[in-house]
């Protein structure tokens, strides 16, 4: 696992959701699918899932921020993920 990844800042987010907020979608896939390669990926299902203090994931600030086709890349990642747990 790259635990980098998962380290938080003072609001409880990851880099992902700077870079989902931004917009970078290359850098968004290079982050999720540096965890675990193909399939099932438990890593990368916490990963997208996790909520900062005040409740909001990657996918909730994407959105936010109006970057639709990474709101839609990290939701279909997480809906992948769900379905094979």
């Amino acid at each position: 696992m790259n635990k980098n990844l998962f380290d938080l800042d003072l609001m409880g987010r990851t880099a992902l959701f700077y870079v989902a907020g931004g917009g970078d979608i290359e850098a968004v896939n290079r982050m999720i699918y540096s965890l675990s390669g193909t399939g099932m990926s438990p890593q990368r299902l916490s990963f997208i899932s996790i909520k900062d203090i005040n409740g909001i994931t990657a996918i909730d600030m994407a959105e936010q921020a109006g970057q639709k086709e990474v709101a839609a890349l990290l939701r279909s990642e997480k809906g992948r993920m769900n379905f094979f747990e």
